[in-house]
């Protein structure tokens, strides 16, 4: 497996847990409602969305279920199911809260966890409603049916035209952004190439620079979807929007760490370094036993000169955060680019060293699977690229999280939002204006509930199966811990601690690969604890976050 495809995973589960924890972060980060039960509207949300695919129940298949809306037209689909599991958690969180939400805060939080406990039981014990506590399978995510696609085809075109667009249209957005700063390269020049022209022309007639990104986007599907029909062009469209991507992202980060002088920069470098050297033990030790204490001591030396720095040196503590995040990047970097070649590279094969580097920068196809569509490349050799589903349901899901991150964006900033935090700051005062703060407590359990079942169907759809363990309640948790990472009450940063909790993830679970498979479930069982440390270090030194809460106005007068 090409190290694009361990990313367009990790993205998935960045997706589905952003909307979850987007969800959590109505409730508690903007008008302060701690819900240990979010999971239960996960839950609901997962099994009420498979319900409207599933056929009818056989009795002959061994799977039990109450009802199955599959063979019904338009009622048995994916987007019809969403709507209503989205809708029918909205409806349950506001039912739910109308008893509970004047109790105390701690309170509270029992109570709903309690709730949420009685739904994961209901689902277990009950085998007519949802298959008990076997798995519930017997469907298919959307459009899974179309893959492989023909490039030839007009479905298969504008299968690939949609990926196009997401792709195209979220760098163009991030490009805009990054045009705002100084930068030595020509960027005004790029995004007027890669908007075809509306960067600079109608930017003022479609309104904002997402519009502008938007139609970009739509201009680029087009052209691919044409190149696709015309002569096939699925490596060439396929490389033109990777590399496209790979610019921004570059772009992004140099921009980012361009105030850093030279020793902040090596401080960083020196800090992934330290960390890759510190792995070493691992895929190099003959005894298991070497290579853990190695590796835990190593890890301990750098984290003490980590520390001894910061306390010693007032330049290290100004970037502390800055230099992680840096040395952080270098480590992905080189886990992304140089480790995957060392192989190839030790074995002398100059076409598998390029063929490595090839297959990993064209991100946005998969290569060697015998549906594709051949190529011979110079040097290379022969290769076969597709567009897998993944990567097509990876653009179902960053178009869903941008229009629910859009929206909520906009909900925060309105005086509806300026209310929700003026309850979590002071209920007193909301009520000395007029307001009714149960009436605004409700709404917020409403959307933060109906945004958790959304997030429930999105997995019901990456899963392809169900169980009663979906509704753990440790979920609710990883929700809030990704919550606290980012910033309590940030949209922003609810995004990037969903970003680091799952790259967190990834990198145990590939650490775990060097581990004998005896020992492989206790070394991921183990990360829980991990998790937990983490989570109270996080509480205790960086109690608002990452990047704190949003800098928004708290006037509720005009609402």
């Amino acid at each position: 497996m090409a190290v694009s495809d361990v990313v367009v995973s990790f993205a998935l589960l960045v997706a589905i847990y952003g909307v979850l924890s987007l969800g959590l972060n109505v409730k508690f980060g903007h008008t302060g409602l701690l819900d240990f039960g979010h999971v239960g509207f996960f839950l609901v949300g997962a099994y009420t969305s498979a319900l409207f695919v599933l056929p009818p129940d056989d009795p002959a298949d061994f799977t039990n279920y109450v009802i199955g809306f599959g063979e019904i037209p338009l009622v048995g689909t994916w987007a019809f199911g969403i709507i209503v599991a989205t809708i029918l958690t909205g409806v349950i969180g506001g039912l739910v809260a109308l008893p509970t939400i004047r109790l105390r805060e701690d309170y509270l939080a029992i109570t709903l966890l309690g709730i949420s406990v009685i739904f994961q039981r209901v689902v277990q014990s009950e085998s007519w409603l949802a298959n008990g506590p076997d798995a519930l399978r017997g469907y298919s995510p959307p459009f899974q049916g179309l893959f492989p696609i023909e490039p030839g085809t007009l479905v298969g075109a504008v299968a690939f035209s949609v990926v196009v667009f997401v792709v195209w249209a979220v760098a163009t957005a991030a490009l805009s952004l990054q045009r705002e700063n100084d930068s030595r390269l020509p960027l005004d020049r790029i995004y007027a190439v890669t908007t075809f022209g509306l960067g600079t022309r109608a930017a003022g007639v479609l309104g904002s620079r997402f519009a502008v990104a938007g139609v970009a986007g739509l201009i680029a599907a087009v052209i691919s979807a044409a190149l696709l029909l015309a002569a096939s062009l699925v490596l060439l469209v396929g490389a033109l929007v990777s590399v496209y991507g790979w610019l921004v992202v570059l772009v992004a980060i140099g921009q980012h760490y361009a105030d850093l002088d030279r020793r902040e920069l090596a401080l960083g470098v020196g800090f992934g370094t330290g960390l890759l050297v510190a792995l070493l033990p691992l895929p190099i030790a003959d005894r298991i036993s070497v290579s853990i204490v190695g590796t835990l001591a190593l890890l301990g030396a750098l984290v003490y000169a980590y520390y001894h720095a910061i306390t010693s040196y007032e330049w290290v503590a100004d970037v502390k955060l800055t230099v992680v995040g840096l040395g952080a990047v270098w480590f992905v970097g080189i886990w992304y680019v140089l480790l995957p070649i060392l192989g190839p590279l030790g074995s002398g094969s100059l076409s598998g060293v390029l063929g490595t580097l090839f297959r990993n920068v064209v991100w946005f196809l998969q290569f060697g699977s015998s549906a594709g569509i051949g190529y011979s490349i110079a040097v290379i050799g022969d290769v076969t690229v597709q567009l897998d589903y993944s990567r097509f349901q990876l653009a179902l899901f960053l178009l869903s999280l941008g229009a629910l991150y859009t929206v909520l964006e906009a909900a925060v900033q309105s005086p509806f939002g300026r209310v929700l935090r003026a309850i979590r700051n002071d209920e007193a005062v909301v009520k000395s204006l007029g307001k009714d703060p149960f009436v605004y407590k409700v709404q917020s359990m409403v959307i933060g509930s109906a945004l958790g079942g959304f997030a429930g169907a999105m997995w019901a759809m990456y899963s392809q199966g169900l169980t009663f363990r979906t509704g753990a309640p440790e979920t609710t948790f990883i929700a809030l811990l990704i919550v606290f990472v980012g910033g309590v009450g940030n949209n922003k940063g609810v995004l990037l601690g969903a970003v680091l909790y799952w790259g967190f993830q990834q990198a145990t679970t590939q650490l775990a690969g060097f581990f004998p498979p005896a020992l492989r479930v206790n070394v991921l069982a183990f990360r829980l604890v991990v998790v937990g440390v983490l989570f109270l270090i996080v509480l205790y030194y960086m109690p608002d976050g990452l990047l704190g809460r949003e800098e928004y106005s708290s006037g509720v007068g005009d609402s």
